[in-house]
């Protein structure tokens, strides 16, 4: 079993909501940035993947938390390690 930390991004992009909306849309969160000047922020959440698929939720559910971090995950893969946690 492959467990994987995602970190976080964000970037900064320019251009009319349209051409942003269609360009990055589907994998990241858009919010505008400045004064409606054409400039956007982009960003992504971390996530954890257990061979390949996505269990964000499950972690920040299991501990409680709100922010997914490395030391959040390496915690989670230790309790896997352990026996702790049983994933199917």
């Amino acid at each position: 079993m492959t467990i994987n930390y995602i970190e976080g991004e964000s970037m900064t992009a320019q251009g009319k909501w349209d051409e942003i909306v269609k360009r990055y849309g589907k994998e990241w969160n858009i919010k505008q940035l400045g004064g409606g000047n054409g400039n956007w922020l982009l960003t992504k959440k971390s996530d954890v993947l257990v061979d390949g698929k996505s269990y964000r939720g499950f972690v920040l559910d299991h501990y409680g938390k709100s922010k997914l971090t490395k030391k959040l995950v390496d915690k989670f893969r230790k309790d896997v390690d352990d026996g702790k946690i049983k994933i199917s």
